[in-house]
């Protein structure tokens, strides 16, 4: 294991579940961080809840590539069944993992979008679907708790804190009660080491009150000196981040 550690005070901002259904609340997230002037990430549904496909929306597709300071990326196929399940790539089979991914990248090949960072809806991800990942030549996915950098050689496991997140439910109002949990669980997140990593999710279904909270709390990192990284950028801090070979 590697005995450098993990750069100091480092930040991912992801917002979640990006597709046509939720275009006013997605640009309401991109306006509000395009203001802040920081790098973010864009997890988008090529062909959400089995209606959705990409490119019969080129609007939609064209304002998410104008963004300036955004790195789009994978977040499965459907990311929810007809029925509202959320999709679930902790029991996907690794055949029918493949067939979705390879789905989604053809979606993306078609619209002129590129990403071998894949974010599972729920962070939900068995082992078998990360060797397919690295099979279609992914490089990096993350999980609640850890993110994994894949190569064809091997994958390797890094811990971080556990994700910032305002959406358990899928229902903006049942979804409140995670303003206060979250600000607290921001205010304490470090480890022992005094090494800081923190991530906040963004969903276009959480609680619209929480908003200003989760821009001030991206403010104060910015204001903090923390590094906002775009995923590609990650990837490289997390060469040399202590690891587990998985």
């Amino acid at each position: 294991m590697p005995t450098e550690l993990l750069p100091n005070n480092l930040a991912v901002v992801t917002l979640h579940d990006a597709a046509p259904f939720f275009s006013k609340r997605i640009f309401e997230f991109t306006d509000a961080l395009e203001n802040l002037e920081i790098n973010f990430n864009v997890a988008v549904v090529p062909f959400y809840h089995h209606k959705e496909d990409l490119p019969r929306f080129p609007e939609f597709v064209n304002r998410l590539k104008s963004l300036e300071n955004a790195e789009i990326v994978l977040h499965s196929l459907y990311h929810e069944d007809r029925n509202g399940t959320f999709d679930d790539f902790s029991h996907k089979t690794k055949a029918v993992a493949e067939e979705e991914i390879r789905a989604a990248l053809e979606i993306f090949q078609e619209v002129g979008i590129k990403s071998n960072v894949f974010v599972p809806p729920q962070w939900k991800l068995c082992r078998g679907c990360i060797e397919v990942l690295g099979k279609l030549e992914f490089s990096l996915t993350e999980m609640q708790e850890e993110f994994f950098l894949i190569s064809h050689k091997q994958i390797r496991k890094i811990k971080v804190p556990k994700v910032l997140s305002w959406d358990l439910t899928g229902y903006p109002m049942r979804n409140i009660i995670r303003i206060g949990t979250e600000d607290r669980r921001f205010r304490l997140l470090d480890d022992a080491q005094g090494r800081k990593m923190i991530r906040i999710a963004l969903h276009p279904r959480d609680p619209h009150s929480a908003l200003e909270d989760q821009m001030a709390m991206i403010s104060k990192l910015k204001d903090q000196g923390f590094t906002i990284l775009l995923y590609q950028d990650l990837i490289q801090k997390l060469q040399h981040a202590p690891y587990v070979i998985v």
